[in-house]
């Protein structure tokens, strides 16, 4: 129903399934809404559909540990950014690894992302500056910063997907951002799941999940 939040279980489920959902921020933070899909997942129609219809800015959150095992770095060391958004240096996959050309593709793209979130991948895998903007997630996830980067790589935590992720935010066709009005008719349109940070937070409570890291592992424990 138009105007209506989807649940988190039917966002996981998309999610898992290699589609994308909305994910929307605190209206009193950037008050935003990001197009979010699993790395691991990611195909290069999906790059494209995503990148056509948010037109914003393509990253690829993970978390701290996978980004240093990686060799990322990160973009600056003290950030002025108010947001404090964790840019690290942009990045391809090389040839030999991933087939990657130009990076610019969305073949190309697909193929660095998914490599991104191969759990064998090394540094020597990727050559950089190059045409995905990594981005690392604060250790705790949402409990430590309530943002579009820790919620995305929480989600696939919650998912079972390996902790890397596909963001881009969603822009009106006037160039402006899309705000919470203007997202239930993309959803609508798209027909994707449209949910909440705090959706996640709550879903996280109400289900006894101090950590989205720990969450497999703790219904692991308690089957």
């Amino acid at each position: 129903m138009a105007n209506e939040f989807n649940t988190v279980e039917e966002a996981l489920t998309t999610l898992q399934n290699g589609g994308f959902i909305i994910l929307s921020d605190n209206e009193d933070r950037e008050n935003e809404g990001d197009l979010v899909a699993l790395a691991d997942r990611i195909s290069p129609e999906t790059v494209y559909q995503m990148l056509k219809e948010a037109n914003g800015l393509m990253c690829v959150p993970l978390t701290m540990e996978r980004a240093h095992a990686l060799g990322f770095t990160k973009m600056v060391e003290n950030s002025t950014d108010p947001h404090d958004t964790p840019f690290m240096t942009t990045c391809d996959g090389t040839f030999e690894a991933t087939g990657v050309t130009t990076g610019v593709s969305a073949f190309d793209r697909a193929a660095t992302i998914r490599q991104i979130a191969k759990p064998t991948a090394t540094a020597s895998d990727f050559n950089h500056p190059g045409h995905i903007q990594p981005l690392y997630a604060q250790d705790g996830g949402l409990r430590q910063r309530i943002g579009h980067t820790e919620a995305s790589v929480d989600l696939a935590y919650l998912a079972g997907a390996q902790p890397v992720a596909v963001i881009i935010e969603v822009l009106k066709e006037d160039g402006t951002m899309a705000r919470r009005d203007d997202l239930f008719k993309v959803a609508d349109r798209l027909d994707v799941p449209y949910i909440t940070i705090n959706q996640i937070l709550t879903y996280m409570d109400e289900n006894g999940i101090a950590d989205a890291k720990n969450a497999l592992v703790q219904a692991a424990a308690e089957a």
